[in-house]
């Protein structure tokens, strides 16, 4: 038996019909393989293969016109002859919610991997090649991922044959609202007894919600266990999640729960170089490395710049040069001193809230750490004195001290909070 007849009774059937469609492709044309090769899905491999069909339509034409250049092409990927079997997948099941793929470029292959995201992406791709019964909450700062991961699983997931649904926590949520005005809770998630996997992104905007939690994640730990896959998106641990249902936050402490921090500057280089390959955008080597270095925070950051700078290059007519760059990116022109308004606007920009308040008397929850990092941030940078610190923020000297004490202390044993505080010192003290 050969190897390739091996991997075929394996079940690595879809690594032969991959390389037995880039053979098609070749015969047939781009066009011709985007219309009807590439519909096809590869179920099952016996003493023949089939092919399933999205319709008739397609089926029948695929008969009429492909079949014999797919039976030569797998017989040529496989080393023997193999009967080919056309047929027509069954209609989806109708769902209460959406099942629509998302994002086709959002995938594991796309997704560039770097110290700072590598452990979430093993943990996805895991999942995205693991039986159905897996859960995955992954949680980071805004624009660094977690969505991009979502949908891989559900393309890995959809490319398996699984039947999954991708959307927003909170459009779950109104669906099941809407569920119970027409014939309730119960009948609801059996409507959804169909799905393999569930994927909801931006769990932490059911916050303050408590009814509504408490419905959702009842109905989500039974589905859950009934042997399907979940997956959440946050931008907080839950841990830190103290109003999220307390059965799905002890499930998720005790399950797999994967971060994604801000990226490093070998990361934002990566991603930099990325995306001007796919967008034909050719950067001076000096230029993406200064572009890496200032660009501190999230993804959306990079993508945002890259995005400028290519199209005052298209309008001006103009090489995209380091001289451009510093006309469009304030980021790339000279940083003025190292002041406490500086270290506040930056320790503001990275967590996400308004340096004026950081600046005040508010004493909003969410505004104590990033308060106590730019009081951390500027006893470092600047050194001075805790008491003319103390007045910048309109605190007591005691106050400065216990930040710069609770940082120092949390450091230590907070990868997170250490990756955000270097990212921020890194930001100011970056230079050309």
């Amino acid at each position: 038996m050969s190897q390739r007849e091996r991997a075929l009774e394996r079940g690595d059937l879809e690594a032969v019909w991959a390389a037995a469609r880039e053979r098609v492709r070749v015969r047939v044309g781009d066009r011709n393989y985007a219309a009807w090769i590439a519909p096809l899905s590869c179920t099952r491999a016996s003493d023949t293969v089939t092919l399933v069909a999205p319709d008739r339509t397609t089926r029948d034409w695929v008969a009429r016109h492909f079949l014999t250049a797919i039976e030569e092409a797998l017989a040529a990927a496989l080393g023997r002859s193999c009967p080919v079997q056309l047929g027509v997948a069954a209609p989806p099941p109708v769902l209460p919610i959406p099942t629509e793929p998302p994002n086709a470029e959002q995938t594991f292959d796309s997704f560039v991997v770097g110290e700072s995201n590598a452990g979430a992406y093993e943990a996805a791709r895991a999942l995205g090649n693991a039986t159905l019964g897996s859960s995955l909450f992954l949680h980071g700062p805004t624009g660094v991922g977690k969505t991009h991961l979502l949908h891989a699983v559900f393309h890995a997931l959809h490319g398996s044959g699984t039947i999954v649904a991708c959307l927003p926590a909170a459009q779950l949520v109104s669906a099941l609202v809407a569920a119970y005005g027409r014939h309730g809770h119960e009948a609801f998630w059996r409507d959804l007894a169909p799905l393999g996997a569930l994927l909801l992104d931006d769990v932490h905007s059911l916050a303050g919600q408590e009814e509504l939690q408490e419905r959702l994640m009842e109905g989500l730990v039974a589905w859950v266990e009934g042997g399907r896959t979940l997956v959440l998106t946050s931008d907080r641990a839950p841990r830190d999640m103290p109003d999220l249902a307390a059965r799905v936050r002890e499930r998720f402490e005790g399950g797999e729960v994967a971060c994604i921090e801000l990226p490093e500057p070998a990361l934002r280089l990566a991603i930099l170089q990325r995306k001007a390959r796919a967008q034909g955008i050719e950067f001076e080597p000096r230029l993406v490395a200064r572009l890496a270095v200032r660009l501190a925070g999230d993804v959306r950051r990079l993508e945002g710049a890259l995005t400028r700078l290519a199209a005052h290059a298209r309008l001006s007519g103009r090489p995209l040069d380091e001289a451009l760059a510093e006309e469009v990116l304030p980021e790339l022109r000279v940083a003025p001193p190292l002041s406490v308004d500086r270290i506040v606007e930056a320790t503001a920009g990275a967590f996400g809230c308004s340096a004026r308040l950081l600046r005040g008397r508010c004493r909003r929850a969410e505004l104590v750490l990033p308060r106590q990092v730019a009081m951390y941030l500027a006893r470092k940078l600047l050194a001075r004195p805790f008491a003319e610190l103390a007045a910048q923020f309109t605190r007591d000297h005691t106050t400065v001290l216990h930040a710069w004490r609770t940082i120092r202390t949390r450091l230590e044993t907070d990868r997170a909070l250490a990756t955000t505080v270097a990212q921020i010192e890194e930001r100011l003290l970056s230079v050309l």
